[in-house]
């Protein structure tokens, strides 16, 4: 009998993400899981984040933990600020940041295994850092990487 080793556990993490159309700027916050504690998490990022006097509108998808009991009750709070717009459900095809987590996914996926759960993460928060999403623009391509000369020196 030959035993095999198998690849070993299967780790991850969670990136929640919101495009700002206008500006191309990705706001995003890694966490261990996905979730509603997590969500709630994000949204307490965003509110720090984004301009407190600028009413957003936050286009969403029909995941179970964006409309928990705890989540109604963050959208109440914070309803003078954000402006929950709800898409149709298996419709992912009208929400943005989908087509941003395809391209994330391919540049970080492309001839690469990661072994090192911590350098893809980096990898992860690196590349969303210097990313900017334009697509509303003839000009070139949606997804521009804006270069860090800082980084690369």
């Amino acid at each position: 009998m030959t035993r095999v080793a198998a690849a070993g556990e299967d780790k991850k993490f969670a990136v929640f993400g919101a495009l700002d159309y206008a500006s191309g700027r990705v706001t995003w916050h890694v966490s261990a899981q996905k979730g509603e504690q997590a969500f709630l998490a994000f949204l307490d990022h965003l509110a720090e984040t984004l301009p407190a006097d600028v009413p957003t509108i936050i286009v969403l998808d029909n995941v179970g933990y964006h409309k928990s009991h705890a989540l109604r009750a963050r959208w109440q709070a914070l309803s003078h600020r954000f402006f929950p717009f709800w898409l149709p459900a298996y419709a992912p095809q009208l929400n943005l940041i989908e087509r941003v987590w395809r391209f994330l996914k391919a540049k970080l996926s492309n001839h690469r295994w990661w072994n090192d759960l911590g350098r893809l993460r980096e990898a992860t928060q690196t590349l969303l850092d210097l990313l900017e999403v334009r697509f509303h623009t003839d000009d070139g391509p949606a997804f521009r990487l804006r270069q860090d000369f800082c980084s690369s020196a």
